[in-house]
């Protein structure tokens, strides 16, 4: 070639290596742009939601308040007020933890469902398969009859252990006069023995911590694992949930402490915590609960959960289709209640354990999800706070995008 073409030839690679550098230029600026616009709306939204929330707070003269929502696109803002412990004025953050009550019904029916998914469970076969030769099985209510699916979405007929004299007297023993911290599974199902079931299965519906403890164990026998260890392996590890941990102990990293009123159904101390940790053991709730978890966690578990993340594809609609009435407007599917809201149809639920609050809401047509943790219990209206926080993102025009 030519020194003229060689000429032409350099002439033309380094006008490609200007083009290319300036096409990069111009695409790294178009980003920065998205991302700074992006940054804006994510504070302006944050902003009017720590307005709700301090709002909330001082009209109710609460401890604290934590939020967080998540948009569309999987930003996740959130506002906090308030302290975490008041004696020692410990500023809530929105890394701090809350025990989260029946919220962990969701996990325990995921779990379920991604037991079903994998042919491990059958949520519509008879429990007896898996636990008919326990010796205490034929005092069950409805005990032939019942079903995972009966028990998930607490149709079985059974009792709620937890509002029983007997439950009550038994912590109170623990507590003062022993020294096991945990009262064992079997013995918290004992107390709905050998009774009339309110229905039979599968023909009415009344809310019990009891159908979930016994769901969990019903999947520790399928699996011989504890349904915690399944849960944090198939849920919160893998989708990085680190602000959500299984309350094995009470002492737990970063736990807001929680208040009630000093006479309460439990009677229990005005603050549930001291330099021992938790005043009682928190997996008490056993498989009907038992986690603790921050507002910003829960709302990412929210979309992962109905985004397909959490679950194999179109899994999750095992957990909300043929929801029942509940008598209340709500409708319950399996861990989750389905609302009719102004914004739309919701899909989540309330926790409570004494000294906290949760609330968790996820809205399907809108892609958004908000949560709200609270370390009172009583006096917050968290659902109030959840549905005006929920009108205060979709509204944002950035919100949608």
């Amino acid at each position: 070639m030519s020194r003229r073409g060689w000429g032409l030839v350099a002439a033309a690679t380094a006008l490609v290596v200007v083009l290319g550098i300036w096409q990069w230029r111009r695409h790294a600026a178009e980003q920065a742009r998205i991302a700074e616009r992006n940054a804006a709306e994510l504070t302006a939204i944050e902003r009017g939601v720590a307005s709700l929330v301090a709002r909330a707070r001082a009209d109710a003269l609460a401890p604290g308040i934590s939020a967080a929502f998540a948009l569309p696109d999987g930003r996740v803002g959130t506002a906090v007020a308030g302290f975490a412990d008041v004696e020692a004025k410990q500023p809530i953050t929105p890394d701090t933890r809350f025990l989260a009550g029946s919220v962990g019904k969701s996990f325990h029916a995921a779990l379920a469902v991604s037991l079903a998914h994998d042919g491990i469970v059958d949520l519509d076969a008879p429990i007896a398969r898996w636990i008919g030769k326990e010796k205490w099985f034929e005092r069950l209510p409805n005990a032939h009859a019942l079903t995972l699916r009966h028990l998930l979405q607490h149709r079985s007929g059974l009792i709620d252990h937890v509002w029983t004299l007997r439950f009550v007297a038994r912590e109170l023993q623990l507590r003062f006069f022993e020294s096991d911290e945990l009262i064992p599974t079997e013995e918290m199902i004992e107390i709905a023995l050998d009774r009339e079931p309110k229905f039979p299965a599968g023909e009415g519906f009344a809310y019990g911590d009891t159908n979930y403890v016994l769901a969990g164990l019903v999947m520790e026998r399928a699996t011989g694992r504890s349904d915690f260890d399944l849960i944090e392996e198939r849920f919160l590890a893998r989708l990085e949930l680190d602000g959500i941990v299984a309350a094995r102990s009470r002492r737990i990293p970063g736990l807001a402490a929680g208040y009630q009123l000093p006479v309460n159904p439990f009677l229990l101390p005005a603050k549930m915590t001291d330099e021992n940790g938790l005043r009682i053991h928190p997996m008490l709730e056993s498989t009907a609960g038992g986690f603790a978890a921050n507002p910003r966690s829960l709302v990412r578990w929210a979309k992962a959960l109905f985004e397909g993340e959490a679950l194999p594809d179109g899994a999750v609609q095992e957990m909300i289709r043929d929801t029942v009435p509940v008598g209340d407007g709500r409708r319950y599917g399996l861990g989750l209640y389905e609302y009719d809201t102004p914004l739309g149809r919701a899909f989540g639920h309330s926790g409570y354990f004494p000294g906290y609050r949760s609330g968790l809401l996820y809205f399907p047509d809108a892609k958004i999800a908000v949560a709200v943790q609270t370390n009172r219990d009583f006096a917050v209206d968290t659902d109030a706070l959840l549905l005006a926080i929920a009108r205060r993102v979709v509204r944002d025009p950035g919100s949608s995008r």
